[in-house]
């Protein structure tokens, strides 16, 4: 009992560390960003978008480097599905959730393509580095093509503006304070994502899960908290397109950059994951896809189903 008390504070210790690391990260990396010249454009669709996928990239790249590769492809599977089954279900629960056309035209379908790219990576339980550069390379496409997209659109473009000012802030600190908040944010994120990774291993030992359902479960529960406050933050303020746009975004950012970049630095096997796992992944995004392109959005009974989804999910995980 004393070493399960002790392995359930070390994972929400380390979902507190990963929460703060990632916030002040953003914010940090926000303001330095603003400082040398970048323009509010560019800064929310690199830094902030990046930033809000950081306790999931600490997470995995932690786990890769101590050979738990099931834990970081289990927490990437994880975390998107959580991102489009459970932020949006929670969402709509509070407010019926809707957004713009863009959103299910545009952006869903992205998230499905990407899906569909890592489950044919899968096949053989395997991201080797040349697929990690693959995903990489896709990454910075991705970056790009969003700041082209922005420059042409005036909403999108006044979204990202919106969401970095938000970001700064008042800008009532100094400068040097942001750089060590920046130094201090990563400190967090790494000990964090050693705490809950400890953890989790720890308290799910007795019952003898594979490392990518430790890491589909509890490990992405817990790198997903941000996703979940700010998407739900979003929602109550009536910002439908924030809501959605950053539970897909995220989703892309983790299989592009997350998966990407542990898989340059070190191969992934992951023998607990396979194409069913990514079969999930583009199920969850068409059924996003398809409950937010409806008239009236997601509303209330439709965000209780997928609250109820995500939690069988979790349970066919587990047991």
């Amino acid at each position: 009992m004393p070493d399960l008390v002790v392995s359930l504070l070390l994972i929400l210790a380390g979902c507190a560390l990963l929460y703060v690391g990632g916030d002040m990260l953003v914010s940090a990396s926000t303001f330095i960003a603003n400082r040398i010249g970048m323009s509010p454009i560019a800064i929310g669709a690199t830094v902030v978008a990046i930033g809000t996928s950081a306790p999931e990239f600490s997470v995995s790249l932690d786990a890769a480097l101590k050979g738990h590769s099931g834990i970081s492809v289990g927490n990437v599977v994880g975390s998107n599905v959580c991102n489009i089954i459970l932020v949006l279900g929670l969402c709509a629960l509070l407010r019926p959730l809707t957004a713009s056309r863009d959103v299910y035209r545009v952006d869903f379908p992205i998230l499905i393509g990407v899906s569909a790219l890592f489950t044919f990576m899968i096949r053989d339980a395997l991201i080797t580095r040349v697929e990690g550069v693959i995903l990489t390379l896709g990454l910075v496409t991705y970056v790009v093509w969003n700041l082209r997209r922005a420059a042409v659109d005036d909403d999108i473009s006044e979204f990202l503006s919106e969401e970095v000012a938000e970001t700064l802030g008042g800008e009532g600190e100094k400068g040097y304070l942001y750089a060590g908040r920046a130094l201090l944010s990563i400190a967090f994120l790494g000990i964090g994502a050693k705490w809950l990774v400890d953890g989790s291993l720890q308290a799910l030992a007795p019952y003898e899960l594979s490392e990518a359902a430790i890491g589909i479960t509890v490990v992405a529960l817990g790198t997903s908290v941000p996703e979940i406050g700010t998407s739900i933050i979003a929602a109550q303020k009536g910002h439908g397109d924030l809501a959605v746009g950053n539970a897909i975004g995220s989703s892309v950012f983790n299989l592009l950059g997350v998966l990407g970049v542990t898989g340059a630095i070190r191969a992934l096997p992951a023998n607990d994951v396979d194409v069913t796992d990514g079969a999930i992944l583009i199920a969850s995004s068409l059924a996003g896809l398809v409950l937010v392109a409806r008239p009236s959005g997601i509303g209330r009974i439709q965000g209780g189903v997928l609250v109820a989804t995500y939690l069988l999910y979790l349970a066919n995980e587990i047991f």
